[in-house]
């Protein structure tokens, strides 16, 4: 009898657990769901540290705030009965912050910028005469202290005869700023630097780059001064590189950069480490059915010159790569070259690709 009865209650309670699979499947929706709400609470929170209303990115004020909200959001999770309620309560504490971060901050170019941002540019066309306003031109001491110098600058698209490209590989090989110059013959080189607009007191940070710390800025300016502030006063290794396309395809990139440029004097928009950076904002201003498949070094983008050597974009001299780049830091001649009135020739000399 016994027997008999601890049998049926054996077969009752395995009747009763779900199939193995299905138990694995629920643990597997519910590991993802608690992802999910991880994700938005660190972004929402980030939200709140970094463009949070008492004072600028870090201060104790936003810190607090945002520790607070988390507090709130992770009540909604635990006391809420039922995944509907659940989701209506946590849906509600994301609301109290993304709602207004997204209404009430936008861009501007009207803030008290540092020196090196401190003018919009934009750019003038009248028939083969190109007029970069405000064309930045800083001048470095051997102190490096910088001399604030913006002019226009006026060139000849009928001069332009290719583009090359330095990277600033100021992160390794993990965050590079490309640099792009075009080769306008006798008018010089001008060069494209896309940067973030920082105000005073502000520097670069990768995480605040996910949300609206910074304006999107494209700059145009001189070699001797985007080159010889990295090389010659931050000490960041720089490369340079010749493109393979002509003068057509660099026409094509300047015009839709000067675009940019003239857009971003109307409607300023935010800088995005992922979407606006200063190497997928070049992707996206092209368009779509021209878009180069995107890859992972467009965000990683310290290997952004070996992606671009394997595209065959880079004018090589026949070089490996790893035999490459090492040829085309420009360091040691951009220090030996800084008052040299020869400056943008003395780092092509010898350089391979030119």
């Amino acid at each position: 009898m016994n027997s008999h009865t601890d049998g049926s209650r054996e077969a009752g309670e395995a009747a009763a657990k779900p199939p193995v699979g299905r138990r694995a499947l629920h643990g597997l929706f519910s590991l993802l769901r608690g992802l999910l709400y991880g994700l938005v609470m660190l972004y929402t929170f980030g939200a709140i540290l970094y463009d949070g209303p008492f004072g600028p990115a870090g201060e104790t004020g936003n810190l607090v705030a945002g520790i607070a909200w988390v507090g709130l959001a992770g009540a909604a999770l635990v006391f809420s009965r039922g995944v509907f309620a659940r989701i209506g309560w946590f849906g509600a504490a994301v609301a109290l912050v993304m709602v207004p971060w997204g209404l009430l901050i936008r861009p501007s170019n009207d803030r008290e910028w540092k020196p090196e941002f401190g003018r919009t540019g934009h750019t003038t066309l009248e028939g083969d005469r190109i007029t970069f306003v405000n064309f930045r031109n800083f001048d470095y001491d051997d102190e490096g202290k910088e001399i604030v110098r913006w002019e226009d600058r006026v060139v000849h698209l009928s001069n332009l005869e290719g583009m090359d490209l330095f990277l600033d590989a100021f992160g390794g090989d993990l965050l590079a700023h490309p640099i792009l110059s075009f080769d306008f013959g006798e008018d010089g080189h001008v060069c494209l630097s896309i940067e973030t607009r920082r105000e005073q007191g502000e520097e670069f940070s990768t995480f605040g780059g996910l949300y609206k710390m910074f304006e999107l800025q494209y700059l145009f300016g001189s070699e001797e001064d985007f080159i010889r502030v990295r090389t010659n006063v931050r000490d960041e290794p720089c490369y340079l590189y010749r493109a393979r396309h002509g003068a057509v395809h660099a026409r094509e990139i300047l015009m839709q950069s000067i675009a940019a440029q003239n857009a971003l004097a109307e409607k300023p928009r935010f800088y995005n480490v992922l979407t606006a950076n200063c190497t997928t904002s070049l992707r996206a201003q092209r368009p779509s059915e021209k878009r180069e498949r995107f890859d992972y070094r467009m965000l990683v983008n310290g290997k952004l010159d070996e992606y671009l050597y394997e595209k065959g974009v880079l004018e090589t001299a026949g070089l490996a790569f790893a035999e490459l780049r090492p040829a085309a830091l420009v360091n040691p001649v951009a220090l030996e070259a800084h008052r040299d009135p020869r400056f943008s020739d003395r780092l092509r000399e010898d350089r391979p690709g030119f």
